[in-house]
């Protein structure tokens, strides 16, 4: 069945058919091509004391605004997120064509311009028209403001209006994209192979997830969609590639929130003769040289979640931090209409209750904190954190008391308790929100990781780091596990949680084994979240932001 909008829409480009000869027109000429085509952007870097006035541009984009006075008109151009004011005189185009512009061009069309530049009375600059080409019409009647109030998923399930008509999301999404070329620009400097691994696999494996099933109809088979690339990556470490990287779609079946999405984007990155310290320096490299790339300096904003991290870290500023960033909060979500001097009657105000004041200042608990991501970043053990912010001793405490926690907070193990894992759940819990500025935390409880190696100095635990900003998980890696053995029975241990009822337990992969037997070298892996990076990056909070076509029920659901 088709939508109604569909349905309108075809009706209206048969009506424009009727009027126009040749409705969607080819290219008439080279000159109208993209290689021969004026950037706006280019235009706008010309705008100093020295540009050429009366030079002849060609430009072609979207019309968001048309003025009309009279013999004389004016609309606003937007080429890839940037905008030029069309100076349009009827007698300059000419009787005919003039009237054809203000007749019949509307926000949202799509128009090619010739004609130079200017600067008008007002001193705006702007392109004085000679010639111009309809060259798509616009047949969706555009909202000069966003309006779906009826259907908050709306933005996400029509991007490409989202694009179009919100600034934010179509810089935020631009942000993205080059994100992710500066990262690959940066691994290919360091000498990384990319390599592309597959996606769809017989056995899931590298991650703690339920998979997306699919089925090969040319073997007969039940396969997977990869919820990791890890052991493909590392399979390429035996064959003896040294450095190697790869920027992967991954696919984990369960819930969507602000932070998790089942399709999302990682970067996994594997080096030979390597551990987890040299992981680490990877990882705050690379995020201190592409902050300074994207910002031009180490430090970022983040419109923080004050009622999940709680009062702890506010605890821990100064009155002048928190002033600031008070001040900062609501002169950007007011979008600059507030200039606010924050009073020390309302800053105590605040202090007294962080999420209450927020709210009612600005509708939400958020608090736009300064996040520097300035390397090195500190690294905490895993342990010393629970002693410190949960006051238990790891050492000592008893499994009783430990299960006592768990439930407490309504804390499930699937498959069965187990320390290490409860040890992980409690740090995840009570600890890792709170963890706001870049930090490292290190050795985790061995039985939580069944890939990572035992540290070198406590067999207990595993050389595994993450990484977390904005109490946002950002990175994950580990010294990598290379013996076969002992890989074969973490495997086995994972078989068995699963028997016990925890789906996202490792699915035991024994060519991965088999593999290992052949010889892994000494290694280090890292995964990190390009998402959750983007999200940092532009003040994001909630993921489906940052990914061009987030995931949305259908219509007829």
């Amino acid at each position: 069945m088709v939508d109604k909008e569909v349905g309108e829409c075809i009706k209206r480009v048969e009506e424009y058919s009727k009027k126009v000869e040749i409705p969607y027109p080819y290219l008439e000429s080279n000159e109208m091509k993209y290689v021969n085509l004026d950037r706006v952007a280019d235009i706008i870097k010309e705008n100093t004391p020295e540009i050429k006035w009366d030079r002849e541009v060609r430009v072609a984009g979207r019309i968001m605004a048309v003025r009309i006075h009279g013999g004389l008109s004016f609309a606003d151009l937007y080429d890839e997120g940037y905008r030029i004011q069309l100076y349009v005189a009827k007698n300059i185009v000419g009787e005919e064509k003039y009237a054809w512009f203000t007749e019949n061009v509307r926000r949202g069309d799509i128009l090619w311009v010739k004609g130079v530049l200017i600067k008008t009375k007002r001193g705006e600059l702007s392109i004085k028209v000679s010639d111009y080409r309809m060259l798509v019409k616009c047949m969706v009647p555009l909202q000069h403001t966003w309006i779906g109030i009826e259907d908050p998923e709306l933005r996400y399930r029509k991007r490409y209006l989202d694009f179009v008509l919100n600034k934010e999301s179509y810089e935020r999404i631009k942000a993205r994209f080059n994100l992710i070329k500066e990262i690959r620009l940066w691994m290919y400097e360091k000498g990384f192979y990319e390599a592309d691994t597959p996606i769809l696999q017989p056995v899931y494996g590298g991650a703690a997830a339920k998979p997306f099933k699919t089925y090969v109809n040319a073997l007969d088979e039940e396969w997977f969609l990869r919820i990791a690339p890890e052991l493909y990556l590392k399979r390429l470490l035996v064959g003896g590639y040294n450095k190697v990287f790869e920027i992967a779609k991954v696919f984990r079946n369960e819930d969507i929130d602000v932070t998790h999405h089942p399709e999302f984007t990682m970067m996994e990155a594997y080096i030979a003769y390597a551990d987890y310290n040299d992981m680490m320096e990877l990882a705050e490299k690379l995020l201190g040289d592409l902050v300074v790339k994207m910002t031009g300096g180490y430090t970022i904003r983040y419109p923080v979640d004050i009622e999940r991290v709680g009062t702890w870290y506010i605890s821990q500023l100064d009155d002048d931090v928190l002033k600031e960033a008070l001040e900062y909060t609501i002169h950007t979500y007011t979008k600059g209409k507030r200039q606010v001097t924050i009073s020390k009657t309302a800053l105590k105000e605040f202090k007294k209750d962080p999420v209450k004041y927020l709210v009612k200042k600005i509708g939400e608990p958020r608090l736009m904190l300064e996040i520097n991501l300035k390397p090195p970043y500190p690294r905490y053990k895993l342990l010393d954190l629970l002693r410190e912010h949960v006051g238990i001793d790891p050492d000592t405490i008893s499994d009783e008391e430990i299960k006592k926690l768990l439930e407490e907070k309504k804390i499930i193990i699937k498959g069965g308790y187990n320390r290490d894992i409860a040890l992980v759940k409690l740090f995840e819990h009570y600890v890792e929100k709170k963890l706001v500025q870049p930090t490292f935390v290190i050795d985790y409880p061995k039985g939580s990781s069944p890939l990572a190696k035992p540290h070198r100095k406590d067999p207990r635990l595993v050389e595994r780091f993450e990484l977390f900003i904005a109490g946002l998980e950002v990175a994950n890696g580990y010294t990598e596990q290379n013996n076969a053995l002992e890989q074969y029975l973490a495997f086995k241990e994972q078989e068995l949680r699963r028997k016990l009822g925890d789906e996202e337990a490792h699915e035991p992969d024994y060519d991965f084994v088999e593999a290992l037997c052949v010889g892994m070298p000494p290694a280090g892996g890292i995964g990190i979240g390009i998402d959750r990076l983007v999200m940092l990056f532009t003040g994001a909070t909630s993921i489906k932001e940052v990914i061009p076509f987030p995931m949305v029920k259908k219509k007829s659901s």
